[in-house]
């Protein structure tokens, strides 16, 4: 019973994923399960992705205080985005190809700006910077990259929160996150960082 649920599920996603690519600015090979959310899909390039249950991709073009936006959000080729996992783009997010995104991953280009304790935060609009994802990366369960860049072939610890920029090859953990491990280009090792040095 559980293979034929299994099975009728797969034949759903890949219908659903045909009929979706349709709606993308530009979309290759795709497969979408049915309960993702995509706000704006004309607003996205999905260059082929597998993108899995509950994930949210949020292309904003208006924020809670009303300011508007022009996102520009972008996903590498054979890219793989796990289950509840959310990218938010106000003006620019890109991924690229052959990303591992596991479990609950947040990747977002903006931040609420609170500087004016008498209004409501969601009334101060949003500060932005641009974001990106290098090729090859692990991202790991319920980690958050928020407005910066992340180099091509790095690490991401689970429930890392990184916001500053993280050079190639390059393993980061913890909260704000720190480089604990850096690719030795002459002896193809991961050697430990010693003095434990923030991202970026």
């Amino acid at each position: 019973m559980i293979g034929l649920r299994n099975g009728l599920e797969d034949l759903w996603v890949r219908a659903y994923s045909r009929l979706a690519r349709r709606s993308f600015r530009q979309c290759g090979p795709l497969t979408l399960h049915p309960s993702a959310r995509i706000d704006h899909p004309e607003c996205i390039v999905v260059e082929g992705a597998n993108i899995g249950r509950l994930v949210w991709l949020y292309a904003m073009v208006e924020d809670s205080a009303g300011r508007t936006y022009h996102p520009d959000l972008r996903i590498g080729a054979g890219t793989v985005i796990g289950d509840f996992c959310q990218i938010t783009c106000a003006e620019h997010v890109h991924v690229g190809a052959r990303v591992l995104f596991t479990r609950g991953v947040l990747v977002t280009d903006s931040i609420h700006v609170y500087d004016d304790p008498r209004l409501p935060v969601l009334e101060q609009g949003l500060r932005t910077r641009p974001t990106s994802i290098g090729e090859g990366c692990w991202l790991g369960n319920h980690s958050a990259v928020v407005g910066c860049s992340v180099g091509r072939h790095c690490v991401v610890g689970a429930n890392a929160v990184v916001t500053r920029d993280v050079p190639d090859y390059c393993c980061v953990a913890g909260a704000p996150a720190r480089v604990v491990r850096r690719l030795n280009e002459q002896t193809g090792v991961w050697d430990r960082v010693k003095c434990r040095e923030e991202a970026g």
